[in-house]
């Protein structure tokens, strides 16, 4: 049985970075993805199958997407959730393609799908105003 290529594949730049030092939180999967579809991007439709931390093959020169670090992609024939990864890496193939390799940003992929148990702080930070010795 043959699968109709239905794949969405978004680059972006966005002011994240692979660390995860800062990460974003939105309240809702749809505050979320209109966030990263408002940001400068170039898309491809109609791609086959995007399989997790692996390699796209864009359609265009390297010259052209350099600038981009981040990939959103929905795999339209499977589910209708969008996967988020980090560009970690770009190669040149010809004029007409570039590989682009990617790493999945788990936080951004799975935010809603978390499950936040009680738990106990054993440290806090306080301001530095307030940090005073005591005798």
């Amino acid at each position: 049985m043959a699968i109709t290529p239905n794949t969405d594949i978004r680059i972006i730049k966005v002011p994240l970075s692979i660390d995860n030092k800062n990460q974003i939180t939105f309240s809702s999967k749809q505050a979320q993805e209109e966030y990263f579809k408002s940001l400068p991007y170039i898309e491809m439709e109609n791609c086959t199958y995007q399989r997790k931390d692996s390699v796209i093959r864009f359609n265009a020169h390297i010259d052209d997407i350099i600038e981009y670090n981040y990939v959103m992609y929905k795999n339209n024939n499977y589910s209708d959730k969008y996967f988020y990864a980090f560009i970690t890496g770009m190669e040149y193939v010809n004029n007409n393609t570039t590989y682009i390799y990617i790493t999945t940003d788990v936080f951004q992929t799975w935010q809603f799908d978390f499950i936040f148990k009680e738990s106990f702080i054993e440290r806090e930070m306080i301001a530095v105003a307030d940090d005073v010795p005591r005798s």
